[in-house]
């Protein structure tokens, strides 16, 4: 996670005046700073939407996207039950798929665990989720044939890099902040814009990744897909919050300086 510059807090009853409008703007200044790209934020998505049925479901699988370097982002994907496998069906089925907005300009680096391998570039669909007007541009494979008895045990372990740079979102995306939950109607810390440069993206309908699992729980094979994605980067109090404290901070410290000045005079 980002780890913001740590500052020293003047001594008790000494923020008046212009010290404390000085260690104000400093505190505005390190808290309002936007966050850097690539400095460790951690990204997840649930695999929650199933074919054939409407709404989120109990999470299937869950991704993981570590912004790893300037230049790397790992991701990780985990199905939810021991018994749960990666598959491939046949047809518009496949263990796993994802979008960059530049596709032939980012690499898969191999996979960790040695049943998948990098499925290339191109025009990827899943059934139920755009299938055959929305493709996904990039795909993990998986060794063996079709169907549940050659299915593969996750997680799926990769990355994706690029030599310009990349980030999960974007430089300078936004996510909902605390103040934004009700105004907006977001959950705290779920992706509401996107940035700059190389990054993910969803479909045009709104799918971040797909994945075809065979499910340990119903003992059935489908596609499976996430459409949020969320930092817990957003339970950093916000500048305004830290202002708040702040100026706390500075009034019981007068407070304890005239009640000491008081008792020296009594």
């Amino acid at each position: 996670m980002q780890t913001f510059p740590r500052f020293a807090f003047p001594a008790a009853g000494a923020l008046t005046g212009s010290v404390m409008a000085l260690t104000l703007g400093v505190a505005a200044a390190v808290f309002c700073a936007p966050v850097a790209a690539n400095a460790g934020v951690t990204w997840t998505s649930q695999l929650e939407y199933r074919d054939g049925l409407v709404g989120p479901q109990t999470p299937y699988g869950t991704v993981t996207l570590e912004e790893v370097d300037a230049n790397n982002v790992k991701v990780t994907v985990t199905l939810a039950h021991a018994l749960s496998l990666f598959v491939n069906t046949g047809g518009p089925h496949d263990p796993f798929v994802f979008n960059t907005i530049s596709a032939n300009v980012v690499t898969m680096l191999a996979p960790t665990n040695a049943a998948f391998s990098d499925g290339g570039h191109g025009s990827f669909y899943m059934a139920g989720f755009g299938q055959p007007s929305v493709a996904f541009t990039d795909k993990i494979a998986k060794s063996g044939g079709n169907g549940q008895s050659n299915g593969k045990a996750g997680p799926i372990v990769f990355n994706v890099y690029n030599a310009a740079g990349i980030t999960f979102a974007g430089v300078g995306a936004t996510f909902c902040q605390a103040a934004d939950v009700v105004p907006l109607g977001c959950s705290l810390g779920q992706l509401l814009t996107l940035g700059t440069g190389e990054h993910f993206k969803s479909t045009s309908e709104g799918w971040w990744f797909a994945a075809d699992i065979y499910d340990g729980v119903t003992g059935q094979t489908y596609n499976v897909a996430a459409k949020d994605a969320f930092t817990p980067f957003a339970v950093v109090p916000e500048p305004a919050t830290w202002a708040m404290k702040i100026v706390g901070f500075a009034g019981m410290g007068g407070m304890l300086r005239r009640r000491r000045a008081q008792g020296a005079l009594a």
